[in-house]
Order: C-alpha cells, then structure tokens, then sequence
C-alpha cells in the first residue's frame, strides 16, 4: 500500500522569514505611499486657495474694488467670502492641516476664531491694524502680483490677519508646508508655490516703504 504522504505547516524559520520579506516591503512602500499622500494634500491645498483668490477678486469687483475690511466684530473675510465659494466650508482646509482637517464643517466658518487654514494679509503697512475703516482696494495695488493676500498658518493657528507689526510672519506664517515650501496667493488671484528660501517678508507689503519691525 502507498504510504500518506504526511502534511506538515510552516516551521518557525520559514514564518519568520515570511514576516521579514512583509516587514521589509511595508519598509521600502511607505516612504513612497507618504510621499504620494503629500503631494495630494498639496495639491488640494492650492486648489483651494486658488479658490479662495478667484472669491476674493469677486468679492471686490462686487464691492467697487475693496476687498473684505478688517474688523474686530461682524463678518469676517471666511464668512465674507462663503457666498463666493458656493457656501462650500471645506474649501477653507488645507488637507493637511492636521487641526483643521478635523473641525466640524459646520464650524470652519467662523468668525471667532478662525478655523481655517489660511490668514489673510493684515495690511500693518496701511494702518488697517489701527483703523478699521481703512479700506483696501485691489485697484490701488501696484504691484498686485507681487502683493500677497492669502498664506497657510500653522495647525492649530486662529488668526484672521497676518501682523508683520507683530512678527507674524516669524511665528503663525508656516512656510514650509509642503516640501520645504507653502502655497500662496497674490493680490491679482495667482496661486504660488514657493520654497522658503523664495519667500521675502516685504511681500505682504503694498507701502514697499514700509519698515517691518525688527527687520
């Protein structure tokens, strides 16, 4: 009679090298997986700040030219803005912006604090900061793709305005969100991506005469 031919499972050794062939591709996949999650991640942001430049010249050509003033109380430039994003608040997220990526859409806009991703020019260097009825019109910009309007704030930033006054720009500013840089707006509604070595401070500047403290 032919002898059974006796099923025997995997030995130790054979599993553990299994597990080592799983661990070293997981090992040589991820770095490639995270850099593709990144790359979309920058990708949605500029989309959405494109967005959010294309809502801001709309929102002054609606209104003789100004863009959203500065205030202390009332509507601020995110719920000044909503109408003209088709009152989508998601467009105010920066994907990877670990904070505000998981706010509540229905909180995103808000008018204290800001929930969103991004900060808006200040504009120190025409005294919006002390008056708040400085009005700022995109007509009497000079040099509107040289003006910023719009950049990413650090996770877990709440303001509204960009101060230069208040070095800003040195501490709420993230300027290396995306591979050793951070996407930006301009004045004329241009998206930018820029590296940090790219970026100069005097950028948020329409008074290019201007002296930013402690510069």
């Amino acid at each position: 009679m032919r002898k059974r031919r006796q099923r025997r499972g995997f030995t130790i050794v054979e599993l553990l090298v299994v597990m080592a062939i799983i661990a070293l591709l997981v090992a040589v996949s991820f770095p490639a997986y995270s850099l593709a999650i990144n790359h979309a991640h920058c990708s949605v942001c500029a989309s959405n700040m494109h967005g959010l430049g294309i809502a801001f010249l709309s929102y002054a050509y609606d209104n003789q030219g100004a863009l959203p003033q500065r205030v202390v109380t009332g509507n601020k430039w995110p719920t000044l803005l909503l109408p003209y994003v088709g009152n989508d608040p998601s467009i105010y997220i920066d994907p990877g912006d670990p904070v505000a990526s998981k706010i509540p859409l229905t909180q995103v806009v808000s008018n204290d604090p800001n929930n969103s991703s991004f900060i808006f020019n200040g504009f120190n260097d025409l005294g919006a900061d002390g008056n708040p009825h400085v009005t700022v019109s995109i007509f009497n910009i000079p040099a509107p793709s040289s003006v910023l309007l719009l950049g990413q704030q650090v996770p877990g930033g709440d303001n509204f305005y960009l101060d230069v006054s208040e070095g800003d720009q040195n501490t709420v500013l993230k300027k290396e969100a995306y591979f050793g840089g951070s996407n930006y707006i301009f004045a004329d509604g241009t998206l930018r991506y820029m590296k940090a070595t790219e970026y100069q401070d005097s950028m948020w500047l329409v008074n290019q005469s201007y002296v930013i403290p402690g510069s």
